[in-house]
Parts: structure tokens; sequence; C-alpha cells
């Protein structure tokens, strides 16, 4: 196994809120499709260690990456889900498929002042 680089090279930080790229592979990846296009939270990190794509190859001098434990809400993944809205589900993802998370929903802004009604207006004077 190689060394993990220092933590300066790692992308992630822990917290950090991070999306799973959606995106197809010809070849052998430990990324489930189900994890695609969600969005989690950096729980801890896996050492680097050769990516599963050049693994598969039994490139074990393949290109070495650090790798990251994803927590997603199982609602996230699953929006039927019907279990607790607490379960969540852990999974291990190698850098190259990670990317920042959008911004959170913006805060909900106050709605705007009403506008008085003409006819009401009309009506009281």
């Amino acid at each position: 196994m190689t060394a993990d680089p220092p933590e300066t090279h790692r992308r992630y930080r822990l917290g950090d809120r991070v999306t799973v790229r959606q995106a197809t592979s010809m070849f052998h990846t430990r990324t489930q499709a189900y994890t695609r296009g969600r969005t989690g939270v950096v729980v801890d990190y896996r050492p680097a260690w050769v990516i599963p794509e050049d693994e598969a190859w039994g490139r074990d001098d393949g290109r070495v990456e650090p790798f990251y434990v994803v927590r997603f809400r199982q609602t996230e993944l699953w929006p039927a889900y019907t279990g607790c809205a607490a379960d969540t589900l852990e999974t291990e993802v190698s850098e190259r498929w990670l990317e920042p998370a959008g911004d959170l929903d913006p805060a909900p802004q106050p709605d705007p002042a009403p506008h008085p009604d003409p006819a009401e207006e009309d009506e009281s004077r």
C-alpha cells in the first residue's frame, strides 16, 4: 500500500459537502451507481490507493489518489425511503469521483410587503 499524501494534498476536508460525479465508467469502479449525482458529507479519510479503474487491470503501480468516507442520508439516495429520516449510509469514494457540492438551498426570503389592492383602497374612501 502506498503512503497517504500529506493532508494538504487532499482536496476535501472533514465536514465538506461533496457530490458524487454523475459519470459512467467502462471499467471496474467502487463508486456505486446509486450514489452518483447524490450529495453527502465527508466524515473520514481512507489512505491513498491505486484507483479501482487501474487496480482492475492488475496495475498495482497505477494512479494513486486519496479515498474518502462519504455519509449520505438514506432519503438523499432513495427519495421514496420510508425508514427513519435520520438513517444514513457511509461508503468510500475516490477523489476523482467527487466534486464540491453546490450551495445549499438559499435561505428563504421574507415575503415582500403586500401591495394594497386598489379595489380595497377605493372602498375605504
